[in-house]
């Protein structure tokens, strides 16, 4: 995902581009103390092997396989569900490149160059992915065991409508 929003090939490392894009220090400092758990930590993202807690507190990998017999056997599974929750993931954002073959286009598509439109661009794509999953289902639903809402109920359509005020605070999420 950091990936996508800073426009790196598949060859660039993951840590690399978590460390410019700042992300991990970013999370720190909004979720810290106000979101603080027990014994000090905080909520974090789940990601590939390379992210290691002792770099990160709010990215973490796979837990490494340390105590006794049955502390392993317990991480152990605790790895095994979280990369099938990862694959989540995975399925989601390439069901997005394969409707919305624009964004393979990375030539066309930077977000250096215009970063708004950009982002806009994306959140209307996972917006008409949302749509779609509506209507068709996702892999997902399998995977969890649950149904994606009906149009109707995803799009209610006797909410009020607000139009949209440059400077307005309620949109703050779209610049």
């Amino acid at each position: 995902m950091v990936a996508g929003v800073y426009v790196t090939s598949g060859n660039n490392n993951d840590l690399g581009v978590l460390n410019l894009s700042g992300l991990a220090h970013y999370l720190e400092g909004i979720l810290h103390p106000a979101h603080t758990l027990a014994g000090g930590i905080l909520p974090a993202l789940y990601g590939d092997a390379i992210f290691q807690p002792a770099n990160y507190s709010t990215i973490v990998a796979k837990h490494p396989l340390v105590g006794n017999r049955e502390q392993r056997r317990y991480i152990k599974r605790l790895n095994f569900r979280m990369s099938g929750v990862r694959q989540s993931i995975e399925h989601m954002y390439g069901a997005l490149f394969n409707l919305f073959h624009l964004l393979k286009m990375p030539r066309q598509f930077r977000l250096f160059h215009d970063a708004e439109t950009a982002y806009r661009t994306g959140v209307v794509c996972f917006f008409l992915l949302n749509c779609y999953t509506c209507f068709n289902g996702s892999t997902c639903n399998s995977m969890f065991e649950m149904f994606p809402p009906t149009i109707e109920e995803y799009l209610p359509l006797d909410e009020q409508l607000l139009p949209y005020l440059p400077g307005d605070n309620n949109y703050d999420f779209y610049i």
